[in-house]
Order: structure tokens, then C-alpha cells, then sequence
């Protein structure tokens, strides 16, 4: 019986045009738009997911990066739940080229602002690196958690956070170093 159910609303659905099927009485007429550059790629590029834990110690600053091709995304959410003003947290969600000589590299921001959570979708526009400047203005230090899903690459933890020397909003970030200490307790790492 419950073969015959199935099939009767398959075939309900077919003549009412719910299962993707289309009934044309008429021709109908179609533009051919040109694919546009970076929106199929040939490559598959892996899919993952992480969660990562980021201490920012009191009164500094850091980056925390990832590597991402052009047309590559990532989906993000970031919160700190031991900050006691979220005004005290200024955050910067942005990318930039990788610089291989003393020519300027290309920067943009994604999105800038003051608080204790953030979540967002990322298209890549260029490839680079791409990520988050937190500054801790309070006395206390606090943590990040990150979450991630996407396609995208950490780069090894011990390159992924950046010191980031106190700069001020809009100014390019400085260059990626080792940060040994802070890198031990990270967690989340596939």
C-alpha cells in the first residue's frame, strides 16, 4: 500500500509541476549570459570546519589569519564571554594580498566595529590572507572562541596569530611572526 501512496503522489506532484519538472506549452525564449570571471573553478577545493579558542591578553592586540583563495568562503561566528564591556573590544574583519616585494599589496575591510560577538560569510575577492584584528582594551585578558566552516587553510598556529603592535583602525596589518606562547592554547585544531 504504501508503494501505491508514493506513487500517486509522485505522479500528483509530476502533473502539478512541484518536483522540478516543467510543463511548456510555449516555447519560452532564454538569454545566454556569459559566465563571469571566479564563479565556477574546475578545482574542488576540501570543505572543513573548526573551532578555535584565541586568548588576547590584557591591553593588546592581535590577528588571527586564514589563507584563502579568490572565490573560496568561509561562514564565521566569534564571541568573547569573559569580557565584562564589549564596548572594550574593538574588532576588524578583513583581507589582504601577500606581500613578495616592497610594491604595495592590495587590503580591504570587510567589516569594523566594537563588541563582544560577530558572525558573517566571506566570498574571497583575491587571494590572501583573510581574517580578524582583535584589540583588548580592558586590564583584564579575555578569550575568543571561533567557529569556522568553509574552505579555507589555517596556517600552522604557530603563523596564524600576528602581534599586532598596536595599530590603529585602517592601518595594514604587520607582517606574520611566531607567537609561541599564546599558540598553547589553542583548541579545535583538526
Amino acid at each position: 500500500m504504501k508503494k501505491v501512496t508514493t506513487l500517486i503522489v509522485f505522479v500528483t506532484c509530476l502533473l502539478l509541476g512541484r518536483i522540478g519538472y516543467t510543463q511548456v506549452s510555449e516555447p519560452v525564449e532564454w538569454i545566454d549570459v556569459p559566465l563571469a570571471d571566479n564563479v565556477y573553478f574546475e578545482d574542488r577545493p576540501v570543505c572543513r570546519a573548526d573551532r578555535v579558542e584565541i586568548p588576547v591578553p590584557a591591553n593588546s592586540d592581535l590577528e588571527y589569519m586564514l589563507d584563502m583563495k579568490q572565490g573560496h568562503s568561509v561562514s564565521y561566528q566569534w564571541r568573547s564571554t569573559d569580557i565584562s564591556n564589549p564596548e572594550l573590544l574593538l574588532a576588524e574583519f578583513h583581507g589582504h594580498t601577500v606581500r613578495d616585494s616592497e610594491e604595495p599589496g592590495n587590503v580591504m575591510f570587510f567589516k569594523q566595529g566594537r563588541g563582544d560577538t560577530s558572525d558573517g560569510y566571506l566570498v574571497a575577492p583575491f587571494d590572501g590572507v583573510h581574517g580578524w584584528y582583535f584589540s583588548n582594551e580592558t586590564d583584564s585578558d579575555i578569550s575568543i572562541t571561533l567557529s569556522l566552516s568553509g574552505f579555507y587553510t589555517i596556517p600552522d598556529p604557530e603563523l596564524a596569530l600576528v602581534l599586532g603592535a598596536n595599530r590603529r583602525v585602517g592601518q595594514p596589518a604587520p607582517e606574520r611572526l611566531a607567537v609561541h606562547a599564546q599558540c598553547s592554547s589553542f583548541t579545535g585544531r583538526p
